[in-house]
């Protein structure tokens, strides 16, 4: 027998790099893994569902998501509801004293206080995604935000994403319920898990390592 024919084959781990014979990799999701790296690879499947692309990305699953919103929405409440406590009960008492003229009234400040929130969570979530690719929740998650060739996103996807999610999809009252329930649908059944911003903004949201 030859030399070529009794040489196996050899193929490179789809996450680490090195080479290793064909009977030392397992094909998980299209893509041959190592030994080693397989524990994480395979828990990083089932996270997102099973979805991964011919780049070997592998998208973040609807829970994964929901997870990281869910982390963001604890950053960003946490100092507002501290400073609501704050500055609530001092507004409350003075709201009685017409003597008082530095106070409008609760409708007033509420206007100014929302306001300002909005304007704090618009630069939170774009100036994150511009330039780290994710906001602190996603990467908790390992998550980040990239356009279809794996580029970052530029200031129009940005804003759009934010646009879309936070007025659109989640703003409108009444239609935010289907919109929301649309979005989520979406994330959780599509091959790219493409939420409605990412269909949109033509974005898609990936566990970062497995860009590496």
């Amino acid at each position: 027998m030859s030399q070529d024919a009794s040489a196996q084959t050899v193929l490179p781990c789809s996450q680490c790099g090195r080479t290793f014979e064909h009977s030392d990799l397992v094909q998980i999701a299209g893509n041959w893994v190592c030994g080693d790296c397989k524990p994480g690879y395979l828990s990083r499947v089932m996270a997102s569902g099973g979805a991964a692309s011919p780049l070997g990305w592998h998208y973040g699953g609807f829970w994964m998501r929901f997870g990281a919103r869910m982390i963001d929405g604890i950053v960003l409440g946490v100092p507002l509801v501290i400073l609501a406590a704050l500055l609530i009960p001092n507004l409350l008492r003075a709201q009685g004293d017409a003597s008082n003229p530095a106070f409008a009234g609760i409708a007033a400040f509420s206007i100014v206080f929302f306001l300002g929130y909005f304007i704090v969570l618009i630069c939170y979530e774009v100036l994150f995604l511009r330039y780290r690719g994710a906001t602190p929740g996603k990467m908790a998650c390992g998550l980040k935000v990239v356009r279809t060739d794996g580029s970052s996103l530029g200031w129009g996807a940005c804003i759009g994403r934010f646009v879309m999610w936070n007025i659109v999809t989640s703003g409108i009252p009444y239609l935010n319920f289907i919109l929301i329930l649309a979005s989520g649908i979406l994330a959780g059944t599509d091959g790219e898990k493409r939420a409605l911003h990412d269909r949109v903004c033509d974005t898609r949201v990936v566990y970062k390592q497995s860009m590496a």
